[in-house]
């Protein structure tokens, strides 16, 4: 139990910080063994700014200490008095609260141990905190445990898949987007559905990289997932695991002429699809373009790039930028044109990433209106850091318009908002208002340019 004085036992250290936050009155903090408490009624202090150090003359139980020992803590406690000192003046002058709000959290976790009505299980209220702190960041930042960091870092070329792109949107999972021609696709899953649980485990605590891992799995294999959809009971959903290849842009020449590419996904490769499907239009005759990229969730935002060139001539595709992290600005190349005629492009809410740098580009350039519903809001660049447990992967950079107008966590924007329209059971009807938006819109372009 160590020495007691007025019946409280004597810590090691006590270090008194004055805290303008706290009206004025000093702050102190006890160091016992590395655990920050609350002091004992007999410690006193003035209110004038210090820091002090009552060790080892202070308290009788130190003079106990070997020599070394006393050397160690007056070691620790200088580099703990600096630490707390400095960044508590840095604070004041600079307008930083961040160790106020450290102070807070160290007192609520202390209030939470001593007076929770039941024993607290500390590493799980802990792994609550830190999952409620990346979920204060955006839907795909995440704190890895070591289990996660390695289901995380596992990777099988023998892996399939159910072919959903899963972000965090308040306290579950959510679908980004569906791979066409997927298991996921074909069992009616579309963006927007929240998922409630994989295999029976509640996705509430789980993180985007971890419940997309537990997609994953062998060929044949199924996963079982409960969905939650507005207005409907929840539903459950088998999928069977396979491998899916991704789908290629088509193109195809619509009833009145207008030239029509489908892109269901983006990776390295489909810039230089889109630009042959884009010469068989041209020789086909087309006259106009409709680029639809709805439900195209799929790939890295910088592969969006080298297909927004395909529209541009020059200027500036997107920017990316963070608080740590430099601007870079991404620029077209005119010699990579291949479509300089009218054109609209068509997004809908399942839109992200590499797709949503296309249509945030041809909006600012005014190359083309925007057709449809605003995209997901899903392009960001993330950075892996290795802990000492686990890992953070975090965001430390997001893409944004030619303008600079965000577009991880706020989506773009149509210039021409046309909600799409849905039967009773939550499936495409049969009219396709947002393309029938976008034929109207050229061919009002069309008789103005005649």
């Amino acid at each position: 139990m160590g020495l007691q004085r007025d019946g409280h036992h004597l810590p090691d250290i006590v270090v008194v910080v004055n805290n303008e936050d706290a009206g004025g009155k000093p702050l102190f903090l006890v160091v016992e063994f590395g655990q920050l408490k609350k002091p004992p009624p007999y410690l006193q202090t003035s209110t004038a700014l210090r820091t002090r150090v009552y060790a080892p003359r202070f308290f009788p139980y130190n003079r106990c200490m070997s020599p070394r020992t006393r050397l160690l803590v007056a070691l620790a406690s200088t580099l703990l008095i600096g630490y707390i000192a400095v960044g508590s003046l840095l604070g004041r002058v600079l307008g930083d609260t961040t160790y106020g709000q450290l102070s807070v959290f160290n007192e609520v976790v202390r209030l939470v141990l001593e007076a929770y009505v039941e024993p607290v299980n500390l590493d799980r209220a802990m792994a609550g905190a830190r999952l409620g702190l990346t979920d204060a960041l955006d839907g795909d930042s995440a704190y890895l445990d070591d289990e996660e960091l390695k289901l995380y870092n596992q990777t099988s070329k023998d892996d399939a898949d159910v072919g959903l792109l899963l972000s965090r949107r308040g306290p579950f999972l959510m679908v980004v987007s569906t791979r066409a021609g997927s298991p996921a696709e074909k069992a009616g899953m579309k963006a927007g559905d929240v998922i409630k649980t994989i295999d029976g485990r509640q996705s509430r605590p789980l993180s985007a990289p971890i419940g997309q891992r537990m997609l994953r799995g062998a060929p044949g294999s199924v996963v079982k997932l409960t969905l939650m959809r507005a207005g409907s009971d929840s539903v459950d959903v088998s999928l069977v695991r396979e491998r899916v290849v991704p789908p290629s842009p088509r193109e195809r020449v619509l009833a009145d002429g207008t030239g029509y590419v489908k892109v269901p996904e983006i990776d390295p490769r489909t810039s230089d699809d889109l630009r042959a499907e884009l010469d068989s239009l041209r020789k086909g005759g087309a006259r106009a373009l409709i680029l639809d990229l709805r439900g195209a969730g799929f790939g890295a935002p910088a592969d969006g790039v080298k297909v927004a060139e395909l529209f541009l001539k020059g200027g500036t595709v997107t920017k990316l930028a963070g608080a740590k992290y430099p601007e870079q600005v991404f620029t077209a190349d005119p010699a990579r044109s291949a479509w300089s005629l009218p054109m609209a492009v068509l997004i809908d809410t399942g839109t992200a990433g590499p797709a949503e740098v296309i249509a945030a580009a041809l909006l600012d350039a005014g190359r083309a209106p925007v057709v449809g519903e605003r995209s997901f809001g899903r392009a960001p660049l993330q950075k892996l850091v290795p802990l000492a447990e686990g890992g953070l992967l975090v965001t430390v950079a997001k893409y944004s318009s030619p303008k600079g107008t965000a577009i991880h966590g706020h989506g773009v924007e149509p210039s021409v908002p046309v909600e799409a329209v849905e039967d009773e059971e939550g499936a495409p009807a049969g009219r396709d208002v947002i393309l029938e938006k976008a034929q109207e819109l050229l061919k009002a372009e069309a008789k103005k340019a005649a």
